[in-house]
C-alpha cells in the first residue's frame, strides 16, 4: 500500500528552503540596485566635472595658439624688416665702395683694383663685379659733370683691358687645354658682362668650323658627293642613299656636341645657353650653307633630284635632331637643372656638372648605348629602385650620398637623375633644347617647304613621271592610230615589254607565246595594260607619299596624300586603262578576221593592275587618310569609280572575245562540204584524221583552253569556257543536221564528235562534258545497223531528247527517207 507522507515532509523541507533563498537573493538585489545607483550618481558627477575641465583646457590653448600666431607674425614682420635693413646696408656699403673705386678712378688711381686681380680667381671675379657696376654707373650718367670725364675714360680703358686680358687668359688656357684656367675666365666674364665675349671667342675657336671638310669650297665638296649619287634622276631607281657628305657632317655634328658638353658643363656658368648658341652656329653657317648648295645643284638636274635630295636630307636632319634631342634629355638638362637647383639653394657643389666617362662619348658610343639599352634596363631598374628609395632626402650631403651610389653601376643619365629625385624615363622625355632643335631644323628646309612651295613641286613631278613612265605606251598608241585600220588593229601586240618574271623579244607572236607558255605569266605588250608599267606609276606615287609624310606638317599630311592620290587616280583611269581597254574593246570589231587570243592575257594583266591599285590604296594611302572621315570617304570613293570602269570594261571585252571566239568557229563550220559525210570507200584520210573543219577548230579550241589557262583566274576560266562550249553545242547541234550521213561518212561524223568531245573534256567542266557524251551518243545514230535504232533511241541517253530533235538527224541518214526509219521508229 502506498504512503504519501515521507514525500509530502520532503516536499515541505525543499519548499522552505527554497523560501528561505527567495528571501536571501530578495535583500542582495535590492543592495546592488542601492549600489549601483549611487555609483551610477558618482560617475555622472564626474564626467561633467570632466567635460568642464575640458572645455576649459581648449579655451586656454586656443587663447595660446592665437597669442603665439601673433608673436610668430611679429617675428615675422621684424625678419623682414632686419632683412631690409641689411640689404639696405650691404646696398649701402656696395654704393659706398663703387664710389670710392669711382672717385679713385677719377683721380687715376687702380691700385685697389689691381690688388683685388692678384687676388686669384675670386678677386677678379669681384674686379668683374665692381666693373660691370661702374660701367653701368658711366651709362646712366652720361650726361654727368665734365669733372667726371677721367673716370669715364679710365674705367673704359680699365674695362677693356680687363675682358682682353681674361679673353688672352681664355684662349690660352682653350689652346693647352686647361679646363680649370678656362673655367676660372669664363666665370670672371660671365659675371663681367654675361659672358656674351667669351662663348663667341670659345665658338670662333673650335676646331668644328676650322677642320679642312669645312673650309674647302662648298661647290666641290657638293659636286664630288652628288656625283656619286648615280640614277638620282632615273624614277625606275631606287631613292639612292643620302648625300655622304652630308652624313659625315651630321656625324661629325654628334661627336663635337657629345664630347664638348663635358667641356663646356665644366667651364662655363650658363652651359645650356652656350650649346645653344654652338648649335645655333652650326646650323645656320655650316649645315645651311653645304645644304642650299646640294639642293641647288639638285635642282639645276631634275625636279626629281631636288624632291629626292631634299627628302633624304630632311630624314638624316631630323634624325641629327632627334639625336641631340635625346642626349639633351638624357645628359644636358638633368645637368643644368641639378646646377639651377643648387644656385637657388645658395650651395653649388664642387663638381656638380662633372661628367662621367659615359657623357664624354663619340656618337658612334652613344649609338651602341641606344642599342644596349634594353638588354641593361633590368640591371638599371635594380639600381634605380634602390635610389627611388631615398628620394625624400633633400638635403646635399644625402644627395651626394645618392650620386655616388647612382654613379658606380648606371649610366650618367641616371646618374643624374638620381640626384634630383627622377627617374630615367622622366629623363626621356622633353628636354630644354628641345623646342630650339626643332626650330633649327625647321629653318633649314622652311623656305622649300613653305607655304605650298613643295606640294606645287611635287606635284608637278608626279605629273612629269607618270607621261614619262607611259611613254611608251602612248607612242605605240599613237604609232598604231596613225597606220591603216587593219594594222592599227593587230598593233597592239606587236610592241613586247620585258617584265619582271616573263622573258620575252619582239620577234614575232610566236615567239611571245612560247615565251609567256615557258613562264607561266601572260606576256605583256607596250600597246596595252601591262604589270610593269602599273607597277612603275604606283611605284612612283609611293616615293611621292612617302615624301610628302616626310616633308610636310601633320596637319597637312592628309591633304597632300589625297590631291597626289587624285593625280594617280586620273592618270590610271584616264590616260591609260581607259584607253588601253577601249582599243582592245575596238580590235574585236571586225568579226572577218580571227581575234587574237592574247586578248585574255590583257584581261588577266588588267585584273592584276586593279589588285595592284587595291593593295597599294589600303597599305600606302588609308593609313594616312583614314583619320579624316571626309577625305577617307572622298578617296574611296574615287577609287571604286575607276575599279568598277575597269571591271565594266572587262566585261564587255571577256563577252566581245567570248562572241569573236564563237562567230570565228562558226565561220569554220560554214567551210564544211556536203561530200565530207559521204566519203569514198578508200578514203582512209577522213576515216583516221576526221574532216578538215573538225580538225581546225578541234585546235582552236585548244588554243583557246591554253590562253584562257595562263592568263585568267578559275572563275573566269570556267565562265568563259562554259560560253564557249555551251555555244559550240549548239551550232553543233544545228551544224550536223545540215548533211546527209552515208553509212561511211557516219564512221567520219563519228570521229569528228569524239574530236569536239575532246577538245571540251580539256576545258574540265563536268556540264560540258555530260553534253557532248550525248552529242556522241547523237553521231551514233548515223553508224547503227536499222534494226538496233529503235533500242539505241529508246533505251539510251536519247530517250531524253526531244523527240522531234532525234527525228531531225534520223532524217540526215542516207537510207532515212528510202527505208522509212522515221515512220518506222517515230
Amino acid at each position: 500500500m502506498f504512503e504519501p507522507k515521507p514525500f509530502v515532509r520532503t516536499f515541505e523541507r525543499a519548499l522552505e528552503k527554497l523560501l528561505a533563498s527567495h528571501g536571501e537573493l530578495g535583500g542582495k538585489i535590492a543592495q546592488l540596485e542601492r549600489s549601483t545607483k549611487t555609483y551610477a550618481d558618482d560617475h555622472r558627477k564626474k564626467m561633467a566635472r570632466l567635460k568642464q575641465t575640458f572645455a576649459t583646457v581648449g579655451s586656454s590653448f586656443e587663447r595660446l595658439e592665437t597669442q603665439i600666431s601673433e608673436v610668430g607674425s611679429n617675428t615675422i614682420r621684424i625678419g623682414e624688416q632686419l632683412d631690409t635693413v641689411a640689404k639696405e646696408k650691404d646696398r649701402a656699403e656696395a654704393i659706398k665702395e663703387l664710389v670710392e673705386f669711382y672717385a679713385e678712378l677719377n683721380e687715376g688711381n687702380t691700385s685697389r683694383l689691381d690688388e683685388l686681380l692678384d687676388g686669384g680667381s675670386e678677386g677678379m671675379i669681384k674686379v668683374a663685379h665692381t666693373l660691370r657696376r661702374l660701367n653701368t654707373i658711366v651709362v646712366d650718367n652720361q650726361y654727368s659733370a665734365p669733372t667726371d670725364t677721367l673716370a669715364k675714360r679710365q674705367i673704359e680703358i680699365y674695362s677693356e683691358n680687363f675682358e682682353k686680358t681674361m679673353l688672352e687668359n681664355f684662349e690660352a688656357a682653350y689652346r693647352e687645354n686647361d679646363i680649370h684656367n678656362m673655367s676660372i675666365a669664363a666665370r670672371t666674364l660671365d659675371a663681367f658682362n654675361g659672358g656674351v665675349s667669351v662663348v663667341k671667342a670659345y665658338i670662333n675657336q673650335h676646331p668644328f668650323f676650322l677642320s679642312s671638310m669645312i673650309s674647302q669650297s662648298q661647290d666641290s665638296i657638293a659636286e664630288a658627293s652628288y656625283q656619286s649619287m648615280e640614277g638620282i634622276s632615273d624614277i625606275s631607281h631606287l631613292p639612292p642613299a643620302p648625300d655622304r657628305w652630308l652624313a659625315q657632317l651630321y656625324a661629325d655634328t654628334r661627336d663635337v656636341m657629345f664630347k664638348d658638353w663635358a667641356v663646356i658643363s665644366k667651364v662655363f656658368p650658363r652651359p645650356i645657353d652656350v650649346m645653344q648658341q654652338l648649335l645655333k652656329r652650326v646650323f645656320e653657317q655650316t649645315i645651311q650653307s653645304y645644304l642650299e648648295t646640294l639642293l641647288g645643284r639638285a635642282e639645276r638636274q631634275s625636279k626629281l633630284a631636288f624632291l629626292r635630295v631634299l627628302s633624304s636630307s630632311h630624314i638624316e636632319t631630323r634624325k641629327l635632331v632627334e639625336d641631340l634631342q635625346r642626349f639633351d634629355a638624357e645628359t644636358v638638362t638633368p645637368a643644368v637643372t641639378i646646377l639651377e637647383s643648387a644656385r637657388r639653394s645658395g650651395n653649388v657643389p664642387q663638381g656638380l656638372l662633372d661628367m662621367p666617362s659615359s657623357a664624354q662619348t663619340s656618337s658612334a658610343q652613344f649609338s651602341r648605348s641606344r642599342a644596349k639599352q634594353a638588354m641593361s634596363r633590368r640591371g638599371r631598374d635594380a639600381e634605380q629602385s634602390a635610389i627611388d628609395d631615398d628620394d625624400d632626402l633633400d638635403d646635399e650631403a644625402a644627395a651626394r650620398d645618392r650620386l655616388g651610389e647612382a654613379k658606380s653601376g648606371v649610366s650618367s643619365a641616371v646618374a643624374i637623375a638620381a640626384l634630383i629625385g627622377r627617374s630615367e624615363g622622366d629623363n626621356a622625355g622633353v628636354g630644354l633644347l628641345h623646342g630650339f632643335l626643332n626650330r633649327c631644323c625647321d629653318d633649314l628646309f622652311e623656305s622649300y617647304v613653305a607655304g605650298s612651295n613643295y606640294m606645287r613641286a611635287e606635284q608637278a613631278h608626279l605629273k612629269e613621271a607618270f607621261r614619262q613612265t607611259l611613254a611608251p605606251f602612248a607612242r605605240a598608241r599613237a604609232e598604231r592610230h596613225s597606220s591603216s585600220r587593219g594594222n592599227a588593229l593587230l598593233g597592239i601586240f606587236t610592241s613586247v615589254t620585258g617584265g619582271a618574271s616573263t622573258a620575252t623579244s619582239a620577234g614575232g607572236a610566236s615567239n611571245v607565246g612560247n615565251a609567256s607558255a615557258a613562264s607561266g605569266q601572260p606576256a605583256e605588250f607596250e600597246g596595252t595594260v601591262t604589270t610593269t608599267t602599273a607597277r612603275m606609276l604606283l611605284q612612283v606615287h609611293a616615293e611621292a607619299i612617302a615624301r610628302g609624310v616626310e616633308l610636310e606638317n601633320d596637319g597637312l599630311v592628309t591633304e597632300c596624300v589625297a590631291s597626289l592620290t587624285s593625280i594617280l587616280l586620273s592618270t590610271l583611269g584616264d590616260e591609260y586603262m581607259f584607253p588601253a581597254l577601249e582599243d582592245v574593246l575596238e580590235s574585236l570589231q571586225d568579226l572577218r578576221q580571227e581575234p587574237d587570243l592574247r586578248t585574255f592575257g590583257v584581261i588577266r594583266v588588267a585584273n592584276i593592275a586593279v589588285r595592284l591599285v587595291q593593295m597599294h590604296f589600303q597599305r600606302t594611302i588609308v593609313p594616312f587618310v583614314g583619320a579624316s572621315s571626309y577625305v577617307y570617304r572622298d578617296m574611296v570613293a574615287e577609287k571604286n569609280q575607276l575599279m568598277s570602269r575597269v571591271e565594266m570594261s572587262l566585261n564587255l571585252i571577256s563577252n566581245k572575245l567570248v562572241g569573236a571566239c564563237t562567230q570565228w568557229i562558226l565561220g569554220i563550220l560554214g567551210k564544211q562540204r556536203k561530200g565530207d559525210f559521204r566519203p569514198a570507200d578508200d578514203d582512209y584520210t577522213a576515216f583516221e584524221m576526221g574532216t578538215q573543219p573538225c580538225r581546225q577548230c578541234a585546235d582552236y579550241l585548244h588554243r583557246i583552253e591554253r590562253a584562257c589557262r595562263q592568263s585568267m583566274g578559275v572563275e573566269n576560266q570556267e565562265r568563259v569556257l562554259t560560253d564557249v562550249g555551251n555555244t559550240l553545242h549548239r551550232m553543233l547541234m544545228e551544224h550536223l543536221r545540215k548533211f546527209v550521213v552515208s553509212v561511211a561518212g557516219g564512221l567520219v561524223l563519228v570521229k569528228d564528235v569524239s574530236k569536239y568531245r575532246e577538245a571540251i573534256s580539256s576545258f574540265g567542266i563536268p556540264a560540258l562534258n555530260e553534253k557532248f557524251s550525248i552529242l556522241q551518243d547523237i553521231s551514233n545514230i548515223f553508224v547503227v545497223q536499222p534494226a538496233a535504232l529503235k533500242s539505241l533511241l529508246d533505251e539510251g541517253p536519247l530517250a531524253r531528247l526531244d523527240r522531234a530533235t532525234v527525228q531531225g538527224f534520223v532524217q540526215m541518214r542516207e537510207d532515212g527517207r528510202t527505208s522509212g526509219l522515221v515512220r518506222q521508229f517515230l
